[in-house]
């Protein structure tokens, strides 16, 4: 979590370079947020740019919230960076495929462990 503090204080400044970080906000309060990052901690470096983290309050969740950063990431990563295609990495197995993310692959993490690798297109 330590490493995710650090990236949203440093994204929250840019404006175009990634890692950038987007908040959800309710009567001011953080109730989730997500980044868009260049690469994830996986062995496979050839994919990007990665949705993750993607966090809803537990308080918030089951209200389908987080179909909005998903749709906003795919748009920022298609219109404002240019690509056609956004990933990500998740153990959450059916949660990303209701939101149109396709399995494309498996990968290992850094530290060892398996994951599975998703896409959607991007949005313009």
């Amino acid at each position: 979590m330590d490493i995710v503090i650090a990236q949203m204080e440093e994204s929250l400044s840019t404006v175009d370079a990634l890692p950038l970080t987007f908040l959800m906000l309710r009567n001011n309060r953080i109730i989730g947020f997500y980044q868009l990052n260049e690469q994830e901690y996986l062995v496979r470096k050839d994919l990007s740019p990665w949705i993750g983290p993607l966090f809803i309050d537990k308080n918030e969740r089951g209200q389908a919230l987080g179909a909005m950063p998903l749709q906003h990431a795919r748009k920022i990563a298609g219109s404002r960076l240019g690509v056609e295609k956004v990933y990500l990495t998740t153990d959450h197995i059916q949660y990303y495929e209701k939101y149109g993310f396709r399995e494309i692959g498996l990968s290992l993490f850094e530290w060892g462990r398996p994951s599975k690798i998703y896409e959607h297109d991007t949005l313009c």
